[in-house]
């Protein structure tokens, strides 16, 4: 195991890191997070995962300055701590809670925030999905109300996601898509969601109760460059089993394009014309930002 956790400042492997079993992100899920991911070693827009991280946890009064350590430092710390294991990607989890207290819901004696970082290799993407799209199916899992949990706080507080993955693992899919509590379609387990209707890219709009990505601004930011008409609106499940095109969009996937929804396949049932621009285009952009000089991958 090459992965590399720094738990306040102190980075070792993982198996060598701990947090307190009296955290509050361990007890109740009171943390937030951030992915990232590298291309030769630099992480792509880590500004812009900093600055929703700070954002999340301002809406739990969770106060980042108070971290024992530099946020935006210590990644790059931990990244550099795994750098001998020559060529290879990392992916970035950054957890940020409210810290060690007392049992009871009660904060006050908490504190301060407890900073994990954990450096892993990427997960591997077979280069063929991204030429034959992947499987996704409509789960009966919906998701969180933004009135019970708002989907702008990117919180650890993950069972929802977890258990439509568990539901999408037993439709034998790759990813599961989430539907709000109206019926209309919200994101994926993991993803945001796009499909494209009569030429133009469509996906679900924030008011849906969805997590604004990172990379699908970075999406949306490449497709209007290249001239694309995107729509952030209402999707109901009729758009995407009927969608000329459909991908998912993640930190760790990138673009990916869906071939079959429900055992049904996407138009032709392989990445159609405007995904392949796309996944171009969005290249495009992680190399200029990086100079990477190889496609993401």
């Amino acid at each position: 195991m090459i992965d590399k956790v720094s738990v306040n400042g102190r980075i070792t492997g993982a198996l060598e890191a701990s947090v307190s079993p009296l955290d509050r992100g361990f007890l109740y899920g009171d943390s937030v997070y951030e992915t990232l991911r590298t291309y030769a070693g630099r992480p792509f827009r880590l500004e812009p995962h900093l600055d929703r991280l700070r954002r999340s946890a301002a809406a739990l009064g969770i106060e980042p300055g108070r971290a024992p350590v530099d946020i935006a430092r210590n990644v790059l710390d931990t990244i550099a701590a795994g750098r001998g294991a020559a060529g290879v990607e990392w992916a970035i989890r950054v957890i940020l809670t409210r810290g060690t207290g007392a049992l009871g819901y009660d904060p006050g004696a908490c504190g301060p925030p407890t900073l994990v970082v954990h450096v892993r290799p990427m997960p591997e993407i077979p280069p063929s999905w991204y030429r034959e799209g992947v499987d996704v199916a409509i789960v009966p899992v919906t998701r969180n109300a933004p009135a019970a949990l708002d989907p702008a706080i990117k919180s650890s507080n993950l069972l929802n996601n977890y258990l439509a993955w568990e539901a999408g693992r037993r439709r034998g899919v790759y990813e599961a898509i989430l539907l709000n509590a109206a019926g209309r379609i919200a994101e994926g387990a993991s993803s945001n969601l796009f499909v494209v209707r009569e030429g133009r890219l469509a996906t679900p709009g924030l008011d849906t109760g969805i997590l604004a990505g990172i990379t699908r601004a970075a999406v949306l930011e490449a497709a209007r460059a290249a001239g694309i008409a995107a729509d952030e609106t209402d999707l109901m499940p009729a758009a995407l089993t009927g969608a000329e095109e459909a991908f998912l969009t993640s930190t760790l996937k990138g673009v990916l394009p869906i071939r079959r929804c429900d055992g049904w396949p996407i138009r032709e049932g392989r990445p159609g014309p405007v995904t392949r621009r796309l996944i171009e285009a969005y290249a495009a952009l992680v190399q200029a930002e990086t100079n990477s000089g190889a496609a993401p991958g």
